[in-house]
């Protein structure tokens, strides 16, 4: 098959795995004898776009990843649209694709997948793991926010209204008919669904990794005496990933007096405000001694540094679709204790394979942390199982069979139509 994946970022230049999924799943299937070019955004380029085989680094992001320009949206919206539009048609016209893979969506013009539609119908497929069909575009959320300050207010109404009716005018978001859908988690679906999307066809394709280089560095999974209990937060640094839960869940058993058998650390960067509250939080607690911030490092570095520790806290407070990182953390052998949040509860079973507690409950991941302090052999017991969760369920290899059989079964339907 010729394959064409539309996705808004793609590796190097990501934030999440869901863009790692498309480079994965892009690099498997041209293993497998297809053809794949990917057509992306601009986002990480500085200057002109890198030459990569197969990748086309084009379209403009609606606005930056961490800020909303308001002025760009009047100076180079239109500007942009139509440069995405050419761009799109031009990767349509050299890949000459039997189906099209519409893949993260985020900041990215809704007005892409349903050109694509109307160029390519019937050719059209989508790979979901995320809320974008249901979320409220950048543009839109940006312009009906109220303002902080009442005189930022005042001056925001005129302007307020002119890009509402510029979007209005546009018929912005547009419809699109969602032929052919897979999502990564049933709650995805159903959330999706339950919104007001007509996903009524979508089907359920849960993601997978490479286990082999977290086996390749897993430790022996074993109780030391008097060693602390090495804890692990690995992801980005925002509010929504929750990591402020695992600070105060450390100091909740500061006064339980178990600190002292606990050190934790941090791995990512992400917003700098968040991330200074973080270290301000530590500082008020006075566990500086048990937390380390390391900060973000190469993603081939990540098995290496999973192998150094026996817990990995999964603090997210949003209804993640489907997190790789708990994967990650299984496949190295380490006990997952996870918030139960979206997807995560058809992965992470509560004293079968892991240990859960309610989104933003610090209290609730304290108590884990000290039963897993008081029960090491139930460390070793919940991260076995976890291990062959990820095996059984969660492979790489079992997601580019499923997702070339989907893709294969649109294939053959349309040509025996």
């Amino acid at each position: 098959m010729r394959l064409l994946f539309l996705s808004n970022l793609y590796p190097p230049f990501d934030i999440g795995g869901y863009e790692q999924w498309c480079q994965e799943m892009a690099v498997c299937l041209r293993q497998r004898g297809h053809t794949v070019h990917v057509l992306t955004s601009r986002y990480g380029v500085h200057g002109v776009p890198p030459v990569e085989p197969d990748v086309t680094r084009a379209l403009y992001l609606q606005a930056d990843v961490y800020h909303y320009q308001p002025w760009r949206f009047f100076f180079r919206h239109r500007f942009e649209e139509m440069s995405n539009r050419r761009a799109l048609h031009a990767a349509i016209d050299h890949s000459q694709p039997d189906l099209l893979l519409v893949w993260g969506m985020w900041n990215l013009s809704l007005d892409l997948p349903f050109w694509a539609e109307q160029w390519l119908p019937g050719k059209v497929a989508y790979y979901i793991a995320s809320y974008w069909p249901v979320d409220v575009d950048i543009h839109t959320e940006y312009w009906k926010l109220p303002a902080n300050r009442t005189v930022t207010e005042l001056l925001k109404r005129p302007f307020r209204a002119l890009a509402l009716g510029m979007l209005r005018r546009e018929g912005y978001p547009p419809p699109l008919r969602f032929e052919h859908v897979m999502c990564c988690s049933q709650y995805v679906r159903d959330a999706i669904a339950q919104a007001g999307s007509a996903l009524s066809n979508a089907g359920v394709l849960f993601g997978g990794i490479d286990v082999q280089p977290f086996q390749q560095h897993a430790h022996a999974i074993q109780t030391v005496e008097n060693q602390p209990l090495r804890l692990l937060y690995f992801g980005s640094l925002v509010p929504h990933k929750g990591v402020h839960t695992a600070i105060e869940a450390l100091g909740l058993l500061k006064t339980r007096g178990l600190v002292e058998r606990i050190d934790l650390t941090v791995l990512g960067a992400g917003a700098p405000e968040y991330e200074q509250r973080l270290r301000h939080m530590v500082s008020e607690f006075k566990i500086d001694e048990h937390v380390h911030f390391v900060g973000k490092v190469p993603r081939a570095e990540v098995p290496a540094w999973l192998s150094r520790f026996d817990v990995f806290l999964f603090t997210s407070i949003w209804q993640e679709p489907m997190a790789r990182s708990v994967m990650e953390a299984m496949a190295a052998g380490l006990l997952v204790i996870g918030s139960e949040v979206g997807g995560q509860v058809e992965m992470l079973f509560d004293g079968q394979n892991g240990l859960t507690f309610r989104p933003a409950d610090a209290a609730g991941l304290a108590d884990c942390i000290a039963r897993v302090i008081q029960e090491p052999a139930l460390r070793q017991k919940l991260a076995q199982a976890g291990r062959q969760t990820v095996l059984e369920r969660f492979t790489l290899e079992r997601m580019a069979n499923d997702l070339e059989r989907w893709l294969l079964g649109i294939n053959m339907l349309r040509s025996s139509c």
